[in-house]
C-alpha cells in the first residue's frame, strides 16, 4: 500500500511546524519533522529514518517556503523524486505532481527543467581530458614561426610580440616554457 510523508521543515519565512502540521495532516501520514535532514538527499536521508520511499509514493511539503534550497537544487530533487516514480505533494497552494497518475507531461516538464539548469549553469559532468581556464594565447604549433623570426636580424621580442598580437611577457614566459635559454631571449630582446 502507497504512503504519504508529511515532511515538515520550519524556515524564517514558513510557518511553524505546528501550524505547517495542522493544515497538512492528512490519516495515514506519516510525519517527519526532524530538523536535521538535509533535502538535496532526501531518499536516502529518509531512509536512514526508517522511512524508504519506492514507486507509489507520495512525500507532502507545506509550500516551496518550507524548503530551503536553490531554484536549481530543488529543481534536482523534485527530477530524482519523480523519477523513483514518487510524487510531490504543496499542500498550502494545491499542487501535485504525480508521474503516475495523469500528471506525467508535469513531472517530465520538471525533469526536462532540471536538464536545462544543469546545462545552463554548467551542472553537467565535464570529460576529465577538458582543460577548464583560458586558452592559451601561443601553441606550442607557433614556435617554430617564433624561433625564425626571432633569428631574423634586428627582430626583438617585443617586435615579434606585436606581430603576434600579445604583450612581451606573455612571449618571455612562453619562451622560457619551451626550453629558450634566458640568455637568448635576453639577447634577442636587446638587439
Amino acid at each position: 500500500m502507497p504512503k504519504s510523508l508529511l515532511l515538515l521543515v520550519e524556515t524564517n519565512r514558513s510557518p511553524s511546524i505546528e501550524q505547517q502540521r495542522a493544515a497538512c495532516e492528512a490519516d495515514g501520514d506519516e510525519v517527519v519533522d526532524d530538523v536535521a535532514i538535509r533535502l538535496p538527499d532526501l531518499p536516502a536521508q529518509l531512509a536512514l529514518l526508517g522511512h524508504r520511499l519506492k514507486q507509489g509514493d507520495k512525500i507532502k511539503f507545506y509550500d516551496f517556503a518550507c524548503i530551503p534550497l536553490s531554484i536549481t537544487t530543488l529543481l534536482r530533487l523534485m527530477s530524482k523524486v519523480l523519477g523513483m516514480g514518487i510524487a510531490i505533494e504543496f499542500c498550502r497552494p494545491g499542487i501535485t505532481i504525480d508521474p503516475g497518475n495523469g500528471a506525467g507531461d508535469l513531472a517530465r516538464f520538471v525533469v526536462e527543467l532540471d536538464r536545462h539548469c544543469r546545462h545552463v549553469h554548467g551542472l553537467k559532468r565535464q570529460a576529465h581530458e577538458t582543460k577548464s581556464g583560458r586558452p592559451p594565447r601561443l601553441t606550442e604549433d607557433q614556435l617554430p614561426e617564433i624561433r625564425r623570426q626571432l633569428a631574423v636580424k634586428g627582430a626583438t621580442v617585443s617586435s615579434v610580440a606585436k606581430d603576434l598580437r600579445v604583450g612581451r611577457t606573455t612571449l618571455f614566459d612562453y619562451l622560457k616554457r619551451h626550453g629558450e635559454p634566458e640568455e637568448r631571449a635576453t639577447a634577442t630582446a636587446e638587439r
